[in-house]
């Protein structure tokens, strides 16, 4: 996989932005310009188990975003819907995977788009201390899976991306 992008810069959306910005493109949706603008300036930095400094780039525009392989979408479940809704018509290339812990997101997210997905649940945890500062805390495995259109060689190429150093 060449480009990422990732939906939502929260806590797990940083983790896997900020870890993933080591080893390809990535690219990250947010909801606030002045999260996006933070972003682009200063890069996202990675404190706690991992130390790491990433550089990617950040918008509030899906429009905006440039052809990737793979799209995480890491948003709140309260914001899954808006998300998915702001990104159908976008990305049309990508293979989706979503992270939220709970049933249901997949059905959302293929409300609004034909795209191929990948289930995933994680249980890492870290805390948010800026928009371009998150800490590492609780460093678990992620289960990823094939669910619409994917196969287990999709759900392991992505194990093996962000296993990758």
């Amino acid at each position: 996989m060449t480009r990422v992008c990732v939906v939502g810069a929260g806590v797990i959306g940083s983790l896997y932005a900020g870890h993933l910005a080591e080893v390809t493109d990535v690219c990250v949706l947010v909801r606030r310009p002045a999260h996006a603008e933070a972003l682009n300036e200063h890069g996202l930095r990675v404190t706690g188990k991992n130390e790491r400094h990433a550089v990617l780039t950040a918008t509030t525009d899906p429009a905006e975003l440039p052809d990737v392989a793979l799209c995480i979408v890491a948003t709140k479940t309260t914001h899954l819907d808006a998300a998915a809704q702001a990104i159908g018509g976008h990305l049309t290339g990508a293979m989706m995977m979503t992270i939220q812990n709970g049933l249901g997101a997949e059905e959302i997210v293929t409300a609004h788009g034909d795209w191929p997905l990948l289930s995933a649940v994680t249980f890492m945890s870290g805390t948010k201390h800026s928009d371009t500062h998150v800490e590492y805390i609780l460093d678990t495995e992620t289960w990823i899976g094939p669910y619409s259109k994917t196969t287990r060689a999709d759900a392991d190429s992505v194990a093996a991306l962000l296993v990758s150093e």
